[in-house]
């Protein structure tokens, strides 16, 4: 058993052979992660293409070495993801797929940080793949703010992007993202229009963080919620974000992963076997410990509250003077003191649970230390 890369490469089923899977999904979630060249089509939302075309190139068209530093540079372990772009071009079950209508986006005024692109598989399907946030801790931030606060700018780009591409695109629709793509992907698939939704297959959030209860209520969520599958790691912080089921059989898988902590979220530590999770026995006690204590805080407050908590939590956070949190965790015995300290500084009201929180990012870091390529 290994990671995805691994696994495309000891196995070569077609789809014809072994339908889409989750590992699939994952699969193109984390190639969306990819800065893509110039050879790609790009998405232009004012000019789209009206014909009914998806312009596409192969994948094999990615593979230019020339390219990799622009394409993985500022990604975790960008060797890694460079490993999976050759095997997918190796591939059987990969090498025919097409990628194109890119699109990336950054709006510091809205903090809009929108990607997206589309894969065709070959037998009329259509993958929408959203980029989720890198290992930076000003990426998990955006992460921990979506969670309350909604619609944020690159939710309604992912609402707009979905509609348009399914208005140029006749066969099934699947939908995915890992992180903050898990969020949008679900977040678009539960706000288009009604016929989009008939027409969307399948749904995959790989370690996205939630949403709030009134989303959850919402006619939209209610008929897309079936075609759903949520996917996290062992010791999931980011994926457990306002979410209240922590077994299995409430509703999504819990991944064994080879991952440190707080780095089990990084995709290509997820195990694999033959197209399939390798399942883990269910959430760490740690993870679980942070999600209660995360989301039963902030279901006491308003959003401003919880804006001004996210802020000093994340302040402390970087107090520890690493700018990754694989850095910090492999360095968790030097920056939690410095990072307790400047929790002392926070309004009393805040305090408490903030140092609880740390305390249990740090109970998940204990077990072992983050080794990066």
């Amino acid at each position: 058993m290994g990671n995805i890369t691994d696994d495309i490469r000891q196995h070569f089923d077609t789809f014809a052979a072994l339908p889409f899977t989750e590992a699939d999904s994952l699969t193109l979630s984390q190639l969306a992660y990819a800065r893509m060249p110039d050879n790609v089509p790009r998405y232009h939302e004012d000019s789209a293409d009206v014909s009914g075309m998806i312009p596409t190139v192969s994948i094999r068209d990615l593979l230019r070495a020339e390219c990799y530093d622009d394409m993985f540079g500022k990604v975790w372990s960008p060797q890694m993801n460079v490993d999976l772009l050759r095997a997918m071009g190796e591939s059987p079950r990969w090498r025919d797929l097409r990628v194109g209508e890119y699109v990336d986006e950054f709006d510091a005024e809205t903090t809009k940080q929108f990607s997206a692109c589309v894969f065709e598989l070959g037998d009329g399907t259509l993958y929408v793949a959203f980029r989720g946030t890198d290992s930076s801790i000003v990426g998990w931030k955006e992460d921990f703010t979506m969670a309350f606060r909604r619609p944020v700018a690159s939710q309604e780009a992912a609402v707009r992007y979905v509609t348009d591409i399914a208005g140029r695109w006749a066969g099934p629709i699947m939908v995915g993202g890992h992180s903050k793509g898990g969020n949008l992907a679900v977040y678009a698939a539960a706000t288009v229009p009604g016929e989009i939704q008939g027409r969307i297959t399948a749904v995959y959030s790989h370690d996205g963080p939630g949403f709030d209860e009134a989303f959850f209520d919402e006619d939209g969520y209610a008929r897309i919620a079936p075609k759903i599958h949520k996917s996290v790691p062992g010791s999931s912080i980011i994926g457990m974000l306002f979410e209240t089921r922590e077994h299995v059989e409430d509703g999504y898988t819990v991944v064994s992963s080879d991952g440190a902590s707080i780095m089990q979220h990084f995709a290509l530590h997820w195990q694999v076997d033959h197209g399939r999770f390798v399942q883990a026995d269910g959430l760490a006690n740690s993870a679980q410990y942070l999600a209660r204590t995360i989301n039963g805080w902030m279901a006491k407050y308003d959003d401003e509250h919880r804006r001004r908590f996210i802020e000093n939590l994340f302040a402390i956070f970087e107090a520890g003077g690493y700018v990754t949190f694989g850095e910090l965790t492999s360095h968790v015995t030097q920056s939690l003191p410095v990072m307790l300290a400047a929790a002392r500084s926070i309004d009393v009201e805040d305090r408490d649970v903030m140092i609880e929180v740390l305390k249990g990012f740090a109970a998940t870091a204990a077990t072992s230390v983050i080794s990066a390529k």
